[in-house]
């Protein structure tokens, strides 16, 4: 283990980050990345393949196989936020662009972890896969191209580590997301407030009840402590309404975010909202429309799961520091991995900073801590150290 440890190469994984930040890749438009990067994996030993069921943001898909023995996938994902950056570039001991901490430097941790691991001499038990996709970034994405893939039957294993947060503490629980919008109209046209018929009703009285009704549900929610994850949440974030001091509107509407429990889905959490939102409608005379978009689901993994005992025990090995368990209320993709196709899921990353803000980097050590991490967790996952 400690052999192939020293083998983990920070340049090179600092060349791959810098070869992949390079490559513009907002969300929904990876197609460049993908083919840079479906070429690191084959470069690594790996057998590669695309998903093409979102052309644009094709799923690569890459697979290393051993002996016989469990499969462990490493996931990421190439797009980035579709937000400015200064150009690229390798400034000291940091990688420096869109996308470097979120999250093609850990791909590129990734792709060197396997390359090691293919370099053993005496092989490896099992399948180590990395699997990346572009429709990652809401509003953007949702993970639709990562879906069609678990539903085409492309991706199987029995384990994943997803390849971002979670670097000093280990997520076992997160929260799902989804973001709803509610809209209250009422029959007619934009008028003089003197010139409007009385008893017209107005849309945001209904907008206003629906508000404190999120209000009420909120308190309620913040009463029950989840484990590791904390409370569910609903938070309103936009309420709209008319567009001029006296004129009488036909519309309100509110938009905001509900955060629910990792055994709950968006379904049910989506039923509940709309039941608020026609009661409120009902209250002043208006209808109420509730639209709720679904970033991810949440998951829980037991805290002694072998995934999570053996990225706990690698990440132990190699910084000589215990990784507390904790829970995300930030959403990921390993709620897709464990409710769609019933692949157990963590999360582990390098720690970077500025993702999604105006200046985003990660260290080139952190790159290095993370590709030994997932080499020390991968030996452990798929019993190669049984046989040392």
């Amino acid at each position: 283990m400690n052999a192939l440890l020293a083998r983990i190469d920070p340049e090179r994984i600092a060349a791959l980050t810098l070869d992949l930040v390079r490559i513009p890749s907002p969300t929904g438009d990876t197609a460049a990345v993908a083919a840079r990067f479906s070429a690191a994996l084959a470069e690594a030993g790996m057998e590669v393949e695309q998903f093409t069921g979102f052309p644009r943001t094709p799923v690569v898909i890459g697979r290393r196989r051993g002996g016989p023995g469990p499969s462990l996938i490493f996931n990421g994902h190439l797009d980035t936020v579709p937000v400015p950056h200064a150009d690229p570039e390798r400034r000291g001991d940091r990688i420096y662009g869109r996308g470097a901490a979120d999250m093609k430097g850990a791909l590129a941790a990734a792709v060197e972890a396997v390359r090691v691991l293919s370099e053993h001499p005496g092989g490896f038990p099992g399948e180590v896969q990395i699997i990346a996709h572009g429709l990652h970034e809401a509003p953007g994405g949702h993970a639709e191209d990562l879906s069609a893939a678990i539903r085409a039957g492309r991706v199987r294993g029995d384990g994943c580590l997803v390849c971002e947060t979670g670097e000093h503490a280990l997520p076992v629980a997160q929260l799902g997301l989804g973001i709803f919008t509610a809209v209250f109209r009422r029959p007619g046209s934009v008028t003089h407030e003197l010139q409007t018929p009385p008893g017209t009703p107005n849309p945001i009285y209904a907008a206003a009840a629906f508000a404190g009704a999120l209000r009420l549900l909120n308190e309620h929610l913040s009463t029950r402590e989840l484990p590791y994850v904390g409370s569910e949440s609903v938070f309103i974030g936009q309420l709209h309404a008319g567009d001029f001091y006296n004129r009488f509107p036909i519309e309100a509407q509110i938009q905001g975010t509900r955060r629910y429990a990792p055994q709950r889905d968006a379904d049910e959490v989506a039923r509940e909202l709309t039941d608020l939102a026609q009661r409120s409608a009902a209250q002043y005379g208006v209808t109420g429309e509730l639209t709720f978009d679904k970033v991810r689901d949440g998951f829980q993994i037991t805290p002694d799961h072998p995934l999570v005992q053996a990225v706990r025990d690698a990440y132990t090995a190699v910084t000589g520091r215990e990784l507390p368990l904790t829970g995300n209320k930030v959403v990921a993709d390993a709620g897709i991995f464990a409710r769609e196709a019933d692949i157990p899921a963590v999360y582990h990353g390098p720690a970077g900073e500025g993702a999604h803000g105006d200046v985003e980097s990660v260290p080139i050590a952190e790159l290095a801590r993370a590709a030994r991490v997932y080499v020390a967790a991968a030996w452990r996952f798929l019993g190669a150290e049984k046989g040392e």
